[in-house]
Parts: structure tokens; sequence; C-alpha cells
């Protein structure tokens, strides 16, 4: 028996070696062919040649210049609003700023707990994202109320309101969350199929905005899709497309933040392949609102809003400011 366990071992001992030799031998992961990034390869001088490549942008998309950058104090943000008076939302560092819309400070609330997201409603209502569960404040930063915990797993990463609804992107429970004015859960939104109701998010990047109709759109990071649902619940039309070219969505988990402007089109931006553009209501590029030489290197969180004047406000982590962007005068699409 003695002899039976040892020639076990010897060979146990043996397969090691060999899987421990396979593994040091292994050739380097090619750019693209899994892992990690913009085409899916690690890094390399290739890769990085590869995205100069990508990041250039013809000169005739570019249809918008940055016309003011607002600092907010704020080290560490994650979420940017507009008021309907156009009053500027940012929060980060259990902090919420808010500036006028020329980016003067109005007001400065401490959460106590860090903030995820922040939405602001037709009625100038607050809406703070804190991890599990949403707080509620008026115009000015008081306090009206504190929904109830979406549980031990949830993770706000968005919220968004019409009139009468509030949607809120839980990325713990992979769910889109319908809340009435006051609080109540009115139903949990998401695609069909094997896993009903339960979105497939390959991070943390999970966004909704409603149109000027009041209807949620979300951003389907793994499809590279953004989708609208009807009021049933049910989807009623998507687009998007995956690819590093410029009127597609690179990578893994894109586009990472929306808004929708007053005539149906969008504002996207994107982690990795860095960059921020205007969609038709179709989902068609109409320009690049800022590409990525515009950012820091490797910048992630770029929230946006969109504000009466269509002005476009991007949010910037690495600087802490929020940068406004205009149509240039030759371009008005």
């Amino acid at each position: 028996m003695r002899k039976i366990w040892l020639a076990l071992a010897i060979a146990v001992g043996l397969a090691c070696v060999v899987m421990a030799v396979m593994v040091v031998k292994r050739p380097p992961m090619k750019p693209g062919a899994g892992g990690v990034g913009v085409l899916g390869g690690g890094g390399g001088r290739a890769f990085d040649e590869q995205m100069k490549e990508m990041e250039k942008i013809d000169p005739k998309l570019l249809i918008c210049k940055e016309a003011a950058r607002h600092p907010t104090g704020i080290a560490k943000l994650t979420g940017l609003a507009v008021g309907p008076d156009d009053r500027i939302y940012a929060v980060g560092d259990k902090t919420l700023i808010i500036l006028g819309s020329d980016g003067t400070a109005a007001g400065r609330v401490e959460l106590g707990q860090a903030p995820t997201c922040v939405a602001v409603g037709p009625d100038s209502t607050v809406y703070v994202g804190l991890m599990d569960h949403v707080e509620l404040l008026d115009a000015k930063g008081a306090r009206k109320a504190s929904w109830p915990s979406l549980g031990a797993t949830g993770w706000i990463t968005s919220i968004a309101a019409n009139e009468n609804e509030v949607y809120v992107a839980d990325f713990g429970q992979k769910r889109l969350v319908k809340y009435d004015k006051g609080g109540k859960v009115l139903a949990r939104l998401g695609p069909e199929g094997p896993d009903q109701g339960r979105f497939q998010l390959p991070s943390p990047n999970f966004d909704v905005a409603v149109d000027a109709s009041g209807s949620p759109w979300v951003v389907q990071t793994e499809k590279h899709l953004i989708t609208n649902f009807r009021e049933d619940g049910s989807v009623a039309t998507s687009w998007g497309k995956s690819g590093p070219q410029i009127d597609s969505f690179s990578g893994c988990c894109n586009p990472t933040h929306i808004a929708i402007r007053r005539d149906g089109s969008f504002i996207t931006s994107e982690k990795g392949l860095v960059r921020v553009k205007i969609h038709g209501p179709a989902g068609e590029l109409i320009g690049v609102v800022a590409q990525s030489s515009d950012f820091r290197k490797d910048i992630h969180g770029l929230d946006l809003a969109v504000d009466s004047k269509d002005r476009f406000l991007v949010l910037d982590p690495e600087t802490g400011t929020v940068r406004v962007y205009v149509l240039k005068a030759e371009s008005r699409p």
C-alpha cells in the first residue's frame, strides 16, 4: 500500500512540474486575444501604437469646443446632474456641491456617506444615490426623505427622474428599478431571457436617462446597446454597435454614460478609448464633443448632463471639475 501511495505522489508531482513549465512557456497574449483593454488584450508597444491610431479623429468630426471649466473642490467626483434652472449638481467625497450655471458656488451639503450618483427631477428635487438607497433633497440641499434600502447587494450607479417616476439603475442586482415619487417600487425592468429581468453587466457602468417624453433609456454595456423601455416594461427599441470605429462603442463596457437632448439626440462617453460623442435619435453619429487627448490617460467616470441651452457638461474626476462644451458656430446639428 505504501508503494502505491508513493507512486501516486510521484505522479502528481510530475504533473505539477509539467503544468508549471507550460505556464512559464505560454506565449504572451496578443492585443485582441482576450483579457482587458480596449481591444481585449494586454499592453506592449504594438498595442500602444494601435491605441494611438484609434484615438485619431477626423478634425471635421470635432464639432464642439470647451467653453468653461468649473472647479468643484471635490477630489473624487462620482456623479453629475443639471437642474431645470441650469444649476449644476456634483457629488463625491461624501459631499454634494451646487454650482450656478456659470460655475459660481451656490451650496455645499455634507452627506455622511460616499455618494455614487445624483439626479435632479423636473420639480428640482435632488436624488442622491448612496450605494444601497436613495436620499431626496430640495434644490438648496435640505433633506426631504430617505427611501428604503435595496438590500445588502444593492449598488446604485445612476438615477433619472421624470414628472411621475424615478428610475434607479441597480448594478448590484443587475436591474432597473422603477419608483413612484413617494419611493414605492412600481416595477423592476430588464431584458427578457433565461435570467429574466437581469442585465448582463461586466462592470459597474450602468447608466439610465429619460428623454423629453419621460421614457427611460438604459445602457447595456455588455452588448454596446442603449435600450428604451415602454411603460409596461417591454423593450421598445435599441441602438448601438461594437467596435473601435468612431461611430461604434469600444471595449467590454461602453458607453459608460449617456445624456439625452431635448431633440432626442444622445451624448455618450466611453472609457478605455476615451471619447464623448453626439448621436442622432436613431444612434447615427453626428460628431465628437471631446477626444482622448482632452483628458488624462486612463480616465473613466465621465458622467454627462445637458442644460437648457444645449451645453454639454462632462464630469472630469481627474481634475475635480465640470467641463462645459458648446457646439462650434458652424456646427449646429
